[in-house]
């Protein structure tokens, strides 16, 4: 190859290079930066995935956490609700033993005559001790059931005799046998109790 040929293909080449890198041509990138590349970009999915992953993770500690916290919620609510219904009805029994004792001191008090001046001091006793009774019941919740005059209702009264010689309407309470008693608005003993009926309705 003579000289002048082989100047012309050094300047070909020279000119392709300049072309080349002129119009933004990718260069031939060296296996030790392709090994490096590849190498960060493994990386880079490695993190990304972890990244996904620790997200996953958090989203199912806080779902968890938000349900853990309802949860105590609604056990702090039902305790409060166990705690007060305990406190109205823990006396019940206490309060249930207690009406004979009142029932008695009302028999007692509506056989002294008052007009005895001898017996007088015994039955003002009586309604004094009465009176502190209902009053300290009354306190804790205990409701006397009025009766007289109203609709017979067989949720809180119990018939025990049914009057027909009365010009009162049929189911109207005319006389109360044994006094009915309500706790914080629960029953605790019927009123006993005698009602106003037809002949047809008694028979």
């Amino acid at each position: 190859m003579s000289k002048n040929k082989r100047e012309d293909e050094t300047h070909r080449e020279k000119i392709e290079q300049t072309d080349a890198d002129f119009l933004g041509k990718p260069k031939e990138v060296s296996s030790e930066k392709a090994s490096e590349t590849s190498q960060t970009v493994q990386m880079i999915k490695a993190e990304y995935e972890t990244l996904i992953k620790e997200s996953k993770e958090l989203a199912q500690v806080r779902d968890r956490y938000l349900r853990s916290a309802a949860d105590f919620e609604n056990a702090k609510k039902r305790l409060v609700r166990e705690r007060e219904a305990f406190f109205k009805y823990a006396l019940e029994d206490v309060v249930f033993g207690l009406l004979p004792v009142m029932d008695n001191l009302e028999r007692a008090i509506a056989h002294i005559e008052g007009n005895d001046e001898k017996m007088k001091p015994i039955r003002d006793g009586f309604v004094l001790i009465q009176k502190q009774l209902a009053q300290t019941l009354a306190e804790r919740g205990l409701k006397r059931i009025e009766v007289i005059g109203k609709p017979f209702d067989p949720h809180i009264h119990d018939a025990v005799e049914h009057i027909t010689e009365t010009q009162e309407p049929e189911g109207t309470i005319l006389e109360e046998v044994l006094v009915g008693y309500e706790l914080n608005g629960k029953l605790i003993r019927p009123a006993k109790v005698k009602v106003a009926a037809t002949k047809e309705s008694s028979s």
